[in-house]
């Protein structure tokens, strides 16, 4: 693999993990919980609660402190993708959460790594989700229809969309970064041009009022998400064009990317890092589904 990314943790750059936690309100029975890393969706109400994905397993202190002002456990989780800084908190959770993911997400936290890539440890049987589904599923709960979609070949082959359909509310995983160039897993299925794909059907799918939960990053609206489709687009032509010009990746390197994508960048995925997965991406072409 000519991306090797050594420790999906360092993706947490976006705020150590030992961040104390924040819930704030999206809609009455929608919050997000943030700090410490990836975004964290939290419907609550007469049912109880579930969440979308559910951090790193040493967070688990933090998550049950911020959600102490709700009565009981998390009764479900969606995982919206494998990566440990969504689903670690499985292990501390999924002895009362019923879990749901894609299948391919259920297959990686079983059986860990693909021979010949990176390493992932395989997750505990209390881990693991009990519900696994190739395209869409859906929970009624507290008066709202969850509902997560399957998007192949974007930041993983397992990504899910989670949408709050009543509250106008989705939580996109690692599908969205918001202001940062992603993290785009191609050892595990991911491709640049099918996450593009994936955000344009997305900015069709979504009201204007929607309020948007990105895997990393503050919560976001439709215009910021048509500003990282703008920014996958663009900065995704800009290698293509020389890489059709016969430049090698050292020279695309080195002309870097438009002045306007600099603050795109961040400890994890620097600019130098994202033209490397978007010429690896072009090399391998589109995934089908």
């Amino acid at each position: 693999m000519r991306l090797f990314f050594t420790s999906i943790a360092a993706l947490l750059a976006v705020g150590p993990a030992t961040a104390e936690l924040s819930l704030h309100p999206l809609s009455d029975a929608v919050y997000v919980l943030q700090g410490g890393g990836g975004n964290v969706g939290v419907c609550v109400g007469a049912d109880g609660i579930l969440l979308v994905d559910a951090k790193l397993a040493s967070q688990a202190d933090a998550v049950r402190a911020a959600l102490s002002r709700f009565a009981g456990q998390p009764q479900y989780i969606f995982n919206t993708h494998f990566h440990a800084d969504h689903t670690g908190g499985n292990r501390a959770f999924g002895q009362h959460a019923t879990i749901l993911a894609h299948a391919n997400v259920r297959k990686r936290l079983a059986t860990g790594g693909e021979f010949g890539k990176r390493f992932i440890e395989p997750a505990p049987a209390v881990a693991l989700p009990k519900i696994a589904f190739e395209q869409s599923a859906s929970v009624f709960f507290n008066g709202e229809e969850i509902r997560a979609v399957h998007f192949p070949h974007a930041h993983t082959d397992g990504d899910l969309a989670v949408f709050f359909v009543n509250a106008h509310i989705a939580h996109l995983g690692d599908l969205f970064f918001n202001g940062l160039f992603p993290f785009v897993d191609l050892e595990y299925g991911g491709n640049v041009e099918s996450l593009t794909k994936h955000i344009t059907a997305l900015i069709d799918q979504l009201p204007a009022d929607a309020k948007i939960i990105p895997g990393h990053g503050p919560v976001a609206t439709l215009d910021d998400l048509k500003a990282y489709h703008r920014m996958l687009v663009e900065t995704t032509a800009s290698v293509h064009r020389h890489r059709s010009a016969g430049l090698s990746l050292e020279q695309i390197s080195a002309e870097g990317l438009d002045a306007q994508w600099a603050s795109w960048a961040w400890a994890f995925v620097p600019t130098q890092r994202w033209i490397e997965t978007v010429y690896w991406s072009l090399e391998a072409g589109v995934k089908s589904d």
